[in-house]
């Protein structure tokens, strides 16, 4: 397995998480109402300790999380939702070397990047500005290079195509 395949394998198991415990967060709560501590204290999903730091970071780089606003609601239920199940679906297809993941990652990768730039837009410009610009970037901004490596990891069409050289050297 090449270095880069385990790399987005690495990369997926820790979104994946991210997503089932972090973004299911606002992919749950009411949409244009701020979501606050009194609201989520009783959920039994996710465990008390994970909404603590959930606050956590709304408080000290991300606020705009905890508005909760139409767009941002409809992009974070994309993670828990499609993308979660898409990771599994991704580290099968590139531990087993199945090149039918060429295209859904490729598409994938434009989505998460896309998807991304509203949330740096909004820490930037949005109207609940990041507290701490340096954080935000240091959390999300893999989130913005991970599609460049996935793209150029997937491109070419023949994704898992071994050379000769390389077969009769394993040989």
């Amino acid at each position: 397995m090449r270095t880069i395949d385990k790399i987005i394998i690495v990369s997926f198991i820790f979104f994946f998480i991210f997503a089932i415990f972090i973004d299911y967060i606002n992919a749950v709560s009411p949409e244009n109402k701020r979501i606050r501590y009194e609201d989520t204290s009783k959920w039994i999903w996710p465990p008390q300790f994970v909404l603590k730091v959930f606050y956590w970071w709304c408080e000290h780089a991300d606020p705009f999380l905890l508005e909760n606003e139409t767009v941002a609601k409809y992009l974070a239920v994309l993670s828990p939702f499609l993308f979660a199940p898409f990771y599994l679906i991704g580290i099968y297809a590139i531990y087993n070397k199945k090149q039918w993941i060429r295209f859904p990652m490729i598409i994938y990768s434009f989505v998460l990047f896309f998807d991304l730039n509203y949330f740096f837009y909004q820490a930037i410009y949005g109207i609940e500005k990041s507290n701490n610009l340096l954080l935000f970037t240091l959390g999300y901004g893999y989130y913005q290079i991970f599609p460049l490596i996935l793209i150029y990891r997937f491109w070419s069409k023949n994704v898992f195509k071994t050379s000769i050289s390389t077969r009769i050297k394993n040989n």
